[in-house]
């Protein structure tokens, strides 16, 4: 992780939900007392930035909390599962091995907890398999980009953690589309709230400091969801690795482009132009990443 300023803040009216809280915290401890990076990505990650940090609205809401541990070797992985179990509330899954249950006394239902290991660990690039066997793999593309460029959140006084930034959430929700489109459209919904959110989430400023930022400006006719679109391109461009962009340009430039944008229209419902605007807010974004 690259990004060591001073860490981000919640709102002091937008605390983080309780249970969340202890969860995030028990992997906190666990990933310092086996001394292995972890940031938070996923939903949560999303909601913290952009409603606990900046008070915007963050989209769906969820009960799952990922996490993303950069290891070496699987028994890294066991240990930190492990350590969690020994932590009252959490037990595991029956049937998904990087999966935990946290159920706080008293409360109903339990969190979501995954594990998402990811780094030294890949059997080969962008992929880890799970053992025993080894046969189901899973799709980890991005994450070692959404690591280097992770900001660092204080979630409670005391306690800080690194979360994806928002142009690593996007990079991770990109890929996540193209591997789930076939089920349903939430991670296409998620980038359009990504996009649409950017330009409040910290970077007026920026897109008026900046000459090219605010030329893209000019060219949206002062439209800030269009030009922030742009900018969370251009800082993706700059965050994330030639492989990643590499890998990116089939879904924003290929065949998929189009499945993309009737997705992430599916997040405007009541707007006339929806398929329109959506494909305005991915043509800045593309625009934006190849600045």
């Amino acid at each position: 992780m690259t990004n060591i300023s001073r860490p981000l803040a919640l709102k002091p009216d937008r605390p983080l939900d309780p249970i969340a809280l202890a969860v995030i915290n028990a992997i906190q401890q666990a990933a310092t007392k086996l001394k292995r990076p972890v940031f938070i990505v996923g939903a949560v990650a999303r909601i913290i930035l952009l409603e606990h940090i900046h008070g915007l609205s963050a989209g769906r809401a969820t009960a799952d909390v990922d996490f993303a541990f950069a290891l070496d070797h699987w028994a890294q992985f066991d240990a930190i599962k492990a350590l969690l179990l020994e932590h009252p509330g959490f037990h595991a899954s029956e049937h998904v091995v990087h999966r935990l249950h946290y159920r706080a006394p008293g409360q109903e239902p339990s969190y979501k907890v995954d594990l998402i290991p990811f780094g030294g660990i890949e059997a080969s690039a962008n992929t880890i398999t799970w053992p025993p066997d080894m046969e189901i793999m899973m799709n980890v593309a991005g994450f070692s980009d959404a690591f280097s460029a992770a900001v660092n959140v204080q979630i409670s006084p005391g306690t800080a953690i690194a979360v994806a930034s928002l142009p690593g959430i996007a990079i991770l929700k990109l890929f996540a589309w193209a591997d789930r489109r076939h089920d349903n459209a939430k991670d296409a919904i998620d980038l359009n709230t990504l996009l649409r959110s950017y330009h409040d989430a910290g970077n007026h400023h920026r897109i008026y400091a900046d000459e090219r930022a605010l030329t893209a400006l000019e060219a949206v006719e002062y439209d800030p969801e269009l030009a922030g679109a742009w900018l969370m391109g251009n800082d993706v461009a700059t965050m994330a690795s030639t492989a990643t962009l590499t890998d990116l340009e089939p879904l924003l430039n290929g065949q998929l482009r189009d499945r993309l944008i009737e997705d992430m229209s599916r997040a405007m419902k009541g707007r006339a132009d929806v398929l329109k605007y959506a494909s305005r807010l991915l043509e800045q974004f593309t625009i934006g990443l190849t600045a």
